[in-house]
């Protein structure tokens, strides 16, 4: 093959020589297998010029699982681009999953890339689950209040219906259970010098 690489400026240079052609009309289509490009590419790298520069891609080679064979994947990396010999042409990616379509350089050449896969992993959004996010709330305020925090769902949907007491001659706030007897949490309350202002007794009962 007479792929070329422009170590200087990152440049992968592959010719139509380089591919196969399988139609002429009324549109030209080359194959690259990308197998054979990688080895190449492992050559040019191999070589007394490349073997100074970073690695042109990463490869990972077919895997059979439970009588399935997995395509093998090449992915071009360090910053590396590809440039095909510029013409009204197309070229079908063959042979491999990889990114190439994604590095060449944009001339007149249609790249067609037929990746597949599987399984593939899908992330919506972030990927922080509500849990994730229940746990960094907590920790914040943890850390910035000192205060203790209650992570029960259930306990907190209480709080906002259920019977509260708070007794500032105990410095106590209690939460209690559906029956309105049963306390199911109590907290030490602190004024901003440590101690309680009153002895009266603050209390929320349901209607």
């Amino acid at each position: 093959m007479t792929i070329t690489v422009d170590w200087a400026e990152k440049i992968i240079n592959v010719n139509k020589i380089d591919m196969t052609l399988i139609q002429s009309t009324p549109k030209e289509i080359y194959e690259l297998d990308i197998d054979v490009f990688r080895l190449a590419l492992k050559n040019l790298e191999d070589s007394e010029e490349g073997m100074i520069f970073d690695d042109t891609h990463r490869h990972n080679t077919e895997v059979t699982v439970a009588g399935v064979v997995l395509s093998r994947v090449v992915e071009i990396i360090n910053d590396y681009t590809i440039t095909f010999e510029d013409g009204q042409y197309a070229v079908n990616l063959i042979g491999a999953n990889s990114n190439i379509a994604d590095v060449s350089n944009v001339n007149q050449v249609s790249i067609r890339s037929a990746n597949s896969a599987g399984l593939q992993t899908v992330v919506s959004g972030s990927g922080v689950t509500d849990q994730d996010k229940e746990d960094i709330a907590n920790e914040v305020w943890t850390h910035a209040t000192g205060v203790e925090v209650v992570d029960n769902v259930e306990f907190v949907k209480k709080t906002e219906g259920n019977r509260w007491r708070i007794d500032t001659s105990a410095k106590t706030l209690t939460i209690y259970d559906d029956d309105g007897v049963t306390p199911i949490k109590t907290f030490n309350l602190k004024d901003e010098i440590g101690t309680a202002s009153t002895d009266r007794v603050y209390e929320r009962v349901p209607a």
